[in-house]
């Protein structure tokens, strides 16, 4: 992909635990019927695209290195995902995982801000304009050596972190309040209705 030749500005995202539910330790999303938005998730992300904000998903699986998926099943949880967010008019910018495990001390998989800086060269993203949000220290260290603003999602102030909110739609209206003053935030978008959905 060609980059822009006008530096953007992004936000990168944490998937489980920021976009969806995070499942118990040492349990991976693996398929489809296990991934489930967040409240408020699709309202956030609509309002971050409308700040002009690119939106890039950034996540470690190491479920792949320890056996417990595939390179396809992940596809297919991603492939799920977003045609839920597409079902409320969002669509993702750029999607990147780690398939490594701890072990095997690779430039990408968080801490490491490989995923980033290879985002931030596809796409044509300024980090310095960007935010990094997740709810894990592994995400702000990652964002910070990548040299974007960092955001930790959770009910503790994380004081490594440049702000924390309880959750990615409380990000999203304070970014909208910073921008436009105290304007109220854009509301987020209704839902597509399925075919199966529609009355008859």
């Amino acid at each position: 992909m060609q980059a822009s030749a006008v530096p953007r500005k992004a936000i990168f995202l944490d998937r489980d635990g920021v976009i969806n539910v995070k499942l118990p330790k040492d349990r991976y999303v693996s398929r489809a019927s296990e991934f489930q938005l967040l409240p408020g998730v699709a309202e956030a992300l609509a309002i971050l695209k409308h700040l002009g904000y690119l939106l890039v998903v950034i996540t470690n699986q190491r479920g792949i290195a320890r056996g417990f998926m595939t390179d396809e099943d992940l596809g297919e949880v991603h492939g799920f995902m977003d045609r839920r967010l597409r079902e409320w008019g969002v669509v993702l910018d750029g999607l990147y995982f780690c398939p490594h495990d701890e072990c095997e001390y690779c430039n990408c998989r968080k801490p490491e801000p490989g995923m980033i800086v290879t985002a931030c060269s596809d796409l044509g993203i300024d980090p310095r304009s960007s935010f990094m949000v997740g709810d894990s220290p592994s995400d702000v260290d990652a964002g910070k050596r990548a040299g974007t603003q960092t955001v930790r999602i959770g009910a503790t102030p994380d004081d490594r972190a440049d702000l924390t909110f309880p959750s990615l739609r409380d990000f999203a209206t304070f970014l909208s309040r910073q921008t436009d003053g105290n304007a109220t935030a854009p509301q987020g978008p209704r839902r597509t209705q399925t075919r199966e959905e529609l009355p008859t």
